[in-house]
């Protein structure tokens, strides 16, 4: 389709809106790097307070602030008068990277509906040497908690109109709240992944928001949260991280599946049954009281964890005897087919819950239009990750995060936001009950090994979401009571299978913290 049959106008011209209260001299640098495209019509205007000492050239306009006038209002009636397909509003803080409008244009060619399109960026370090600013493909969960799409943001002329411009009542977040207004309004949203702009330094502090910007920003996410479907702001960050949260609709009932052994075992010297830890943790700990507890229990369990079991759980659990050969998937398969819930969890018994609200912040998203599942922030005992996310990257499966200290925040902020990933282990993984039917539940044909991996390529091909929470935090103690040995079975059906989509990383373009366990 070429950009006439969209509707859209070519060649390709944008009009660049620079914030500039430094006497011009940012603004000069990036106007000088914007400048010599053939394959591009460029525009700027320079936004500025009547006392600035501002850059001017051939295509280059000076909109003085008036008496009284807000930038939002100034930069509203600058693209109201341009005429340009594009406008990118921006403070001059970087440089366009050498070949980035000639990349913008290709890239429009080849998207002609787009309405929305960012970049990546790069950063100079504090010794001179370019860090890389890599970011994900659109995300809108991860976009109310963060505003990532950066400095380099490309909106069409007409949608900024339509959606009525910057709101000059957030003035301290005015791309924030355009970003979100416009997202709304349409899903038109492209990512480039290429690097078009090189920030002057690595964010070291400098660019903490004020409590402006923090009011603002407030207003904005709580503003946008009602639009699309309720939420509530827990709090803003200087640093631009911020807890905002789905809230859970009803009361519906969760089915924790519990595949188990059912036994006592010596564990660095003490007597320990991992299964009555776990409940006991759940029964104790969560605050979501409408669930109930399904464990497929092996016909060897110890009679005295059973008892125990029921001493803590009372009428919410219910066991399912598994007599046959260990095989992972048919006892998970097995558990859901006797429960009763709206929702399953996917649960191994050997974690410990460390958030109380971990229930409602799986629930929330799960509940999300087209979820198809949700996974938590896992911790190994030595407070390390082991699980942020699946990660498939070069034809290889493992965690984001595995191994870090608990608390890094992680490549772009990552282990501290709700966001959009590629899979989740189903060590804790909660589904709505008709996509686990829709999509097959995991495969017996995988009885130990990358079930939840296929299972999270079944719910991804089939066309849901998947959601990974930071809230929903627990221990999980993983190989301590199962053979962690892989079959060549496994890697080949699972492989077989999926090979062709195991090198996705829309949603983390990070390399890993370190290969697979």
């Amino acid at each position: 389709m070429s950009a006439t049959d969209s509707g859209y106008s070519s060649p390709t011209s944008v009009t660049f809106v620079l914030l500039s209260d430094d006497g011009g001299e940012n603004a000069e640098r990036f106007l000088q790097s914007a400048h010599g495209s053939d394959a591009i019509h460029v525009e700027f205007v320079i936004v500025c307070s009547k006392d600035t000492r501002c850059f001017h050239g051939d295509n280059v306009v000076v909109r003085e602030l008036a008496v009284d006038e807000s930038v939002a209002e100034a930069v509203n009636a600058a693209v109201d008068g341009a005429t340009s397909d594009f406008i990118s509003i921006l403070r001059p803080e970087g440089v366009a990277t050498p070949d980035a409008l000639d990349v913008f244009s290709a890239f429009v060619e080849d998207h002609p509906r787009a309405e929305i399109i960012y970049s990546n960026e790069a950063a100079l370090g504090p010794e001179g040497n370019l860090l890389s600013l890599n970011k994900p493909i659109f995300s809108p969960e991860r976009l109310r908690c963060q505003f990532y799409f950066g400095d380099f943001v490309f909106y069409r002329r007409e949608l900024f109109l339509r959606v009525g411009g910057l709101n000059k009542a957030r003035a301290g977040a005015l791309l924030y709240d355009l970003a979100l207004r416009s997202t709304r309004e349409s899903r038109a949203v492209e990512f480039i992944g290429e690097q078009l702009f090189l920030r002057e330094s690595s964010d070291n502090g400098d660019s903490l928001l004020d409590d402006e910007a923090l009011d603002s920003t407030r207003a904005t996410l709580s503003e946008h949260l009602e639009a699309t479907g309720g939420g509530v702001v827990k709090s803003v960050d200087p640093r631009g991280v911020h807890d905002t949260r789905r809230l859970v609709k009803g009361e519906p009932l969760i089915s924790i599946i519990i595949p188990t052994r059912g036994i006592f075992s010596f564990i660095d010297g003490a007597r320990r049954c991992f299964v009555i830890d776990a409940v006991k943790s759940i029964v104790d700990q969560s605050t979501y009281r409408n669930f109930e507890l399904v464990l497929v229990v092996d016909s060897v369990a110890d009679a005295d964890v059973v008892v125990e079991l029921v001493r803590l759980a009372g009428d919410k659990i219910r066991f399912v005897e598994w007599s046959k050969p260990f095989n992972f998937s048919d006892k998970v398969n097995l558990g859901v087919l006797h429960s009763r819930g709206e929702f399953v969890l996917l649960l191994n018994d050997d974690i410990d819950v460390i958030s109380p609200d971990w229930l409602e912040s799986l629930l929330a998203l799960a509940q999300l239009p087209g979820a198809g599942m949700v996974g938590g922030m896992l911790y190994y005992s030595d407070e390390t990750i082991q699980h942020a996310g699946h990660a498939y990257h070069e034809g290889d499966a493992s965690h984001i995060g595995l191994d870090v200290p608990r608390g890094d925040r992680g490549p772009l902020d990552g282990y501290l936001v709700e966001r959009e990933v590629v899979g989740v282990t189903a060590a804790c993984a909660m589904m709505p009950r008709d996509v686990y039917f829709e999509v097959g539940g995991l495969s017996n044909l995988l009885p130990g090994n990358f079930n939840d991996v296929d299972l999270c390529m079944k719910t991804t091909w089939t066309g849901h979401d998947i959601y990974w929470t930071p809230h929903a935090e627990l221990y999980h103690f993983e190989s301590k009571t199962r053979d962690p040995s892989v079959h060549a079975m496994e890697v080949h059906v699972a492989w077989g299978r999926w090979s062709f989509r195991m090198n996705d990383t829309r949603y983390w373009p990070y390399a890993l913290s370190r290969a697979p366990r």
